[in-house]
């Protein structure tokens, strides 16, 4: 479960990401429009909540929100480094991620 939520918090902060300009451009090559940038913090913040709610329900309150304070950290690490080494990595693992936490949740 909390590979799951890990990967919500990593699909959070990748729409983070591409709601902004620079960053929509890198991967899209070219600047979202402010609906769709709107939508992407909407689900941004979504995505978010889903990834604590499965952290608290794993572990916890106290510990399940560290733990996904931790994991909104890791998932910010790894999508800066995506983005400054193989940008066209960061839309496959927003695909990737969650399809292999749902396995290991069934698991």
């Amino acid at each position: 479960m909390l590979v799951l939520s890990f990967a919500f918090c990593y699909l959070a902060m990748t729409g983070l990401a591409l709601a902004m300009s620079r960053q929509h451009k890198l991967v899209f090559s070219g600047a979202p429009s402010e609906s769709r940038s709107r939508l992407l913090q909407i689900g941004a913040v979504l995505a978010m909540l889903v990834g604590l709610v499965l952290a608290i329900a794993e572990l916890g309150g106290e510990i399940g929100g560290v733990i996904w304070l931790c994991q909104l950290m890791l998932a910010g690490l790894l999508l800066v480094a995506l983005l400054a080494w193989q940008a066209r990595w960061v839309l496959p693992l927003v695909a990737l991620l969650p399809l292999g936490g749902g396995v290991l949740a069934l698991v």
